[in-house]
This record gives C-alpha cells, structure tokens and sequence, in this order.
C-alpha cells in the first residue's frame, strides 16, 4: 500500500457515467490508499462526459477529471497546470462518425471536398481524428472542405487557422442534429449518429470495418477519445494518487472488457467487439502508456499538422506514469 502518511488522500473526480468508469462510479473498484469522490455533474442522456469539458480544460475545477483527448492537448499547449494519466475510459473510430446528407452527391472521402461538413467545434476530438484520417489514409485535401462549427470551442482562446474555410451556426447544436435537418452536407461525430431523420442522414461507408482496417494497415493507431486528466497541485499533495488510481482504472478495465466480450454490454461507441476480433485482429487497448504510445504520437501530430497545437511534443512531454 502507498505510504499515505501526511499526504491528502481525498480527491474530487468528474467522469462520465458509462464503460469503466462505472466501475469505479458505483464503488465495486475502489483505489488503495486514496478517497475518490464524485461530486454530482452534468452528463449527456448517453452517459458521455461531454457537458463538463469546458470547466475542465479552461479552470479544471475538479482534480481529476475526464476530458477529450485533443481539448487536454490543446489546453497543455497554452500552459494550463494539469497532466494526462495514460488511462482512456473511451475509444473510436471516427470512420464510425462520417454521416452524410442523402441528397448531397458524397459517395467516397473524396466527395467531402467543396462540400460543408459539422464538426462540432474545429478542435472537438472527433473532428481531429476525422480530419487526420481522410488526410493520411484517403489523401483529401481538408483545407478545401468548409468546416461547419455548431458549437463553442472548450478552450475560448483557440482561433482556426487562416488556411481552413470555417462557418459558425449560431447557438450550440450537435453536428447529427444539423445534418438531421438538411443545413449540411455531412459530418464527422463521435461515433454512428443517433436519434437522426434515416431519410436524410445516412452512413458515408458501407463496410465501416474495412474502412477501419484499412487506417490501421495504413500506418493509423486504435484513436483515443477521452483521457483522465490530473491537477498538478492534486499529484503534488499525493504523488502516490496517479499509479494508485491506474491501478484501479487497469483492475476495472479487466471486468468491463470480460462484460464486453460476454455481450452483456453494448457496444463499444459504436465498435462491435466480436467485429473487433474478426475484421481488425485486435481488441480494445488496456490502459497504461506503452500500449498506448501510438495513438498518443498520431494524436500529436494530427493536432501539430492542424493547428490545434503551435508545437510538436513527444508523449513523454505530455503523460504521467511513462513507465506503464
């Protein structure tokens, strides 16, 4: 057990409400040696984390916390006081994400190139990982394609890069929805779209596994779509609290990838274990940094390549715990 003598040992946590996470949530997974509590916050009707990214990457106010992947980095990059542990509590693949408008004419990646696509915010995670898929695996130049914003960026000092063509809907609105009523051409989500109108938005591919598989052979890594963020003042009153709440995130995620591939739960953002296995030959990453080193370097350099950040970092630079 850590020594925990004249260290704090309770910390405040913000995390979403489904996949491993609930483990920990509901107090069947319990880190040694510290207290997490969960104070009461606002989730999406899915779950998701989404509804507290801003508090976490402009003010942090909790000293752990679940954040997309590419707000952390783009918040790391202006210098704000928190690390990533290398734990992921979500995952995708944002082929699973590309919808399209049935009367828009997009039939291929290519076809995304004069047309209008929602992303959310420029910097949303989904976005990212979108954009450095249909640039590295399907060769689309995404400075021709106009990035449709729906929603306020989580880090308010992040300005789009000049060389992007960007429209703003007012208001705060998910991509699914404004495809749903006809105002764009496509868009790139977090995973397949929900509760939209069939009759106008469909899938932009037909075999999403194959398209999947063709990003991993082309060099891509399993994307990473949130990450647990620590309070520096958090770490430096427990320097134990990272590796102990590892722990127990690696303990959780045993449990929810046995329910996994037993079926007993959903799946995974949209990724279908058994699909996993059959098609792709791989299964969900485990937590921990080495298994994960990858994804994180084709994270930075898709948000370096996009502007998202002013420079490139190596993973070390950016998580906790390398040695996982």
């Amino acid at each position: 057990m850590p020594n925990v003598a004249n260290r704090r040992i309770s910390f405040s946590a913000a995390l979403g409400q489904r996949f491993d996470n609930r483990l920990l949530l509901s107090g069947a997974v319990k880190p040694d040696g510290v207290e997490i509590t969960f104070p009461e916050v606002t989730v999406a009707a899915s779950g998701a984390p989404n509804p507290f990214f801003s508090a976490l990457a402009r003010d942090h106010p909790w000293d752990i916390g679940e954040q997309a992947f590419s707000t952390y980095l783009m918040a790391r990059d202006i210098g704000k006081e928190w690390t990533a542990l290398p734990i992921f509590p979500s995952r995708f693949f944002p082929h699973t994400g590309l919808w399209i408008n049935r009367d828009s004419g997009i039939h291929s990646p290519a076809d995304l190139v004069g047309k209008r696509v929602g992303c959310g915010s420029f910097g949303t995670n989904f976005s990212v990982w979108c954009r450095g898929a249909l640039t590295h695996q399907y060769d689309v130049p995404i400075e021709r394609i106009t990035w449709v914003e729906s929603a306020e960026e989580h880090i308010s000092e992040f300005r789009v890069p000049r060389r992007y063509t960007t429209e703003r809907i007012e208001g705060q609105a998910e991509p699914a929805a404004i495809l749903s009523q006809g105002k764009i051409d496509a868009a790139c989500l977090p995973g397949p779209a929900r509760r939209t109108d069939e009759s106008v938005a469909i899938p932009l591919f037909d075999d999403v596994y194959g398209e999947m598989a063709g990003y991993l052979a082309s060099g891509g890594a399993f994307p990473i779509n949130t990450v647990i963020t620590v309070r520096n003042d958090a770490v430096a009153a427990n320097p134990d609290m990272p590796r102990v709440l590892l722990q127990a995130y690696l303990t959780a995620n045993e449990q929810y990838q046995a329910q996994l591939a037993a079926g007993n739960e959903p799946a995974h953002m949209g990724l279908e274990a058994d699909q996993l296995t059959s098609r792709l030959g791989i299964g969900l990453p485990k937590h921990g940094f080495a298994a994960n080193r990858g994804s994180i370097r084709t994270m930075l350099g898709y948000c370096y390549e996009q502007g998202i950040t002013r420079r490139l970092r190596e993973p070390e630079d950016v998580f906790l715990l390398t040695d996982s």
